[in-house]
Parts: structure tokens; C-alpha cells; sequence
């Protein structure tokens, strides 16, 4: 019963509630609360103190996180020192770097040595706020010149291969210096309308710059990003680069080791059947297995030609990315031997129908088979109707 039994036995105490109303007594029973061993929660005292010990645990916290991130700092700025003097960085060349790191959104230091999109980034955003302080065009080319040294030491330098042909996935890719001089590119400013397109030739290309002489003249400060467009066979090689300064020689660009292929071209595709050799490449076999230095070729039939894209028909099991050397002789007797890329492949009810993509060909073979193939097409009387494919090209031979 507990101290409401107490009330009620006591005399008094039942007397005071008998007289009080329904409405009383409920009111009453409500503000009515027995002793509990929790009331001291409510003490002022006992909340100001909780408040205290959490405040001070988070100040604690704070400091151990911030004392932690000062560790890891000095840690990163250490590795990043010693890797600098382990890849024979100079001094003016770690000060550099250690711009770009600042400018490309990296956490950590030691990242910039493995991520080359943000070392690029990086990279180009200092030049761009160097050039645009005013220095001297001596000073421009100095810090160009010191860029690609560290992109050399870093690994970052792309290998300048013939034909534009990556070697193997671990390739770093297509540089702009394998651009030869002679040779037309277009000019898009960033930032602007894409229909803005200025034509212009190169003149000079070398380990430091890229030196365009454009079709009509160009005021271009320094440090204006362009996109460089430079068709090679059936591709498009597309690049940014910065303007370093606009002499009597032409527009001089910075260079760019992160060229992308962009594919504006289609071709017709006649359907044909004419036979052909086809073998791995590369190949590495056991002697026993191989006679001489005979390539292994295995029998083959081009059913399509579509320009520098071929339809095999063949026994072979590939993948995509894969290479083949391909041998086939066209209609008027010539002989096309290349090493072809695949990109597409399927079963069929005797044998496997592989698309491949000739890699080696030279502009002139390249046009040459595209006017081969019109020529099938409007034999075969049908429509000239652009193929489905894109082909993103570079590469072949073509002999008599």
C-alpha cells in the first residue's frame, strides 16, 4: 500500500480527503510522487558536473585526433621528402611539386607519386596561375621545362611509340610529342564555344614544346588552355595543352602525356569472302612445338570489310584487346599483312566470327581501303550507308 496506505489509516489524513472532491483527489494523486533513489539525477549539482566530464572528454578527444593528423602529417611530408631524393628530384623541382600536390586535391603526398590524373591536374593549375602573374616568358619556359623533368622522373613521361600503338596495358600512354612536324591540328579554346576551331600546322615539336603555326593570327595569353585536335588515319587524338608564349614561330604549346583517342569517323561495310591468314600475337612457344621460325598461321575467311575493320571467320578463342597478325589479299590481287586488334567476337554454328581492327595502317592504307570498300559496296549495289561501328584506329601495310 506504501504511503497512500499510510494517509488513509491515518485520521486525519482520511478526514482531509474525504472532504476533497473527485477532481481534488485526482489532481492530488498526481502531484503525489514517493521518495526515489534516482531524484539526485535531478540535483543541479549533479547535472552541471556531467555536463563538465563530457565537455572535457571532447576537448581531450579533439586534441589525441589533432595530435594524430600532426603525426601522420610529419609521417606523409617525410616519405614524400625521401621519395623526392630517391627519384634525384632537385630542390627547385621539389619546391614544384610540392605546388602541384597543394593544387591537386590530393590528402596525402605520397599520392601524387602513383596518381597521374592528379599530377596533371595539379600541374596544369599551377602553370595556369604562374602565367598569369606576368612571368617573363624565360621564366615560363623554365617551369615547363622543369614540369616534364619531374614527369620523367615520376614515370609519368608516356613512351613515344610508332604508329600511336600502346605496346601492352602497362604502357603510359600516347604523348603529343609523338606528333610529327608537317602535320595539320586543330585548335579548340577551353572554355569557349566548341564551334570555335582555329586550323593550324606544326612547325616544331620537340622534348619541351609544341610549336603551331595557325592558319589566321592568334592573341593568345599565356596560360590559356587549349584542346588539340590531330587526326591520325581513322582516329582523332585529342590533348589539352597551354599557350607559353606567341612568337613570330607560331602559337608554343606545353606539352600533354595524356592524349585520348576521339573516333569522328564511319565507314561502309560490304559483306565479302575472301581467304586469309591469322596468328597470335605475340607468341612465346615451346620449341618442340614450333617448326623453324615459321609464324603458326591458322586458316581464316574475311567475310566483312568495313575500311581498317575486318569480320573474320576462324577457329581461333579470343578476347577483346587481344592481338592478331592477319593476312588476306584484296580483289585486285594485293596483299594486306597487319597486326590487328580485337574487338568483338562471337560463336556461330561451325566456327567463331571475330571483329578485328587493323592498328598499323597508314593514312594513305587507310584510305585506300575505305575506297575498297566503297568500291565492293556500290558493286554489290548496295546503299553507301555509314556502318554502326565506330573504329578507333592508328596502324598497316599494304603491298603490290
Amino acid at each position: 500500500m506504501g504511503a497512500w496506505a499510510d494517509i488513509l489509516l491515518n485520521p486525519i489524513g482520511y478526514g482531509v480527503v474525504a472532504v476533497l472532491s473527485p477532481t481534488e483527489r485526482y489532481q492530488a494523486m498526481r502531484r503525489f510522487h514517493p521518495p526515489s533513489a534516482w531524484d539526485f539525477m535531478r540535483d543541479r549539482w549533479f547535472i552541471l558536473t556531467g555536463l563538465s566530464v563530457i565537455f572535457i572528454l571532447t576537448v581531450v578527444l579533439m586534441a589525441v585526433r589533432r595530435m594524430r593528423r600532426q603525426r601522420e602529417s610529419q609521417t606523409d611530408q617525410q616519405q614524400f621528402d625521401e621519395e623526392c631524393l630517391r627519384r634525384g628530384l632537385t630542390a627547385a623541382e621539389h619546391e614544384i611539386l610540392t605546388g602541384i600536390v597543394e593544387r591537386s586535391g590530393l590528402q596525402r603526398k605520397m599520392s601524387v607519386f602513383s596518381l597521374m590524373p592528379a599530377f596533371h591536374k595539379g600541374a596544369a593549375q599551377l602553370m595556369q596561375e604562374r602565367f598569369a602573374r606576368g612571368d617573363s616568358i624565360v621564366d615560363r619556359k623554365r617551369l615547363n621545362a622543369a614540369i616534364q623533368s619531374i614527369t620523367e622522373k615520376l614515370g609519368f613521361r608516356a613512351t613515344d611509340q610508332a604508329y600511336g600503338i600502346k605496346r601492352s596495358r602497362h604502357d603510359k600512354g600516347i604523348s603529343s610529342r609523338a606528333i610529327p612536324e608537317g602535320k595539320l591540328v586543330t585548335l579548340h579554346p577551353v572554355g569557349t564555344d566548341e564551334n570555335t576551331v582555329i586550323e593550324g600546322v606544326v612547325t616544331r615539336n620537340d622534348d619541351f614544346e609544341l610549336v603551331v603555326r595557325t592558319a589566321i593570327p592568334v592573341a593568345s595569353p599565356p596560360g590559356q588552355a587549349w584542346n588539340v585536335r590531330y587526326r591520325f588515319g581513322s582516329a582523332t587524338w585529342g590533348f589539352d595543352a597551354l599557350t607559353l608564349a606567341c612568337s613570330p614561330e607560331g602559337l608554343e604549346l606545353s606539352h600533354s602525356d595524356n592524349v585520348i583517342f576521339i573516333n569522328r569517323r564511319r565507314f561502309v561495310r560490304a559483306v565479302v569472302r575472301r581467304p586469309a591468314l591469322v596468328a597470335r600475337f605475340p607468341m612465346i612457344e615451346a620449341k618442340a612445338h614450333r617448326k623453324g621460325l615459321a609464324i603458326p598461321f591458322q586458316q581464316a575467311t574475311v567475310t566483312e570489310i568495313s575500311g581498317p575493320g575486318l569480320r573474320l571467320q576462324c577457329d581461333l578463342d579470343v578476347r577483346p584487346g587481344e592481338r592478331l597478325l592477319v593476312v588476306f589479299q584484296l580483289d585486285d590481287g594485293r596483299i594486306v599483312q597487319d597486326l590487328t586488334e580485337v574487338r568483338g567476337s562471337r560463336d556461330t554454328a561451325v566456327s567463331s566470327s571475330i571483329g578485328v581492327e587493323l592498328i598499323g595502317l597508314s593514312d594513305a592504307g587507310v584510305n585506300e581501303l575505305i575506297r575498297v570498300t566503297n568500291r565492293i559496296a556500290v558493286q554489290q549495289g548496295g546503299d553507301i550507308e555509314a556502318a554502326t561501328d565506330d573504329l578507333i584506329l592508328a596502324g598497316g601495310q599494304a603491298h603490290e
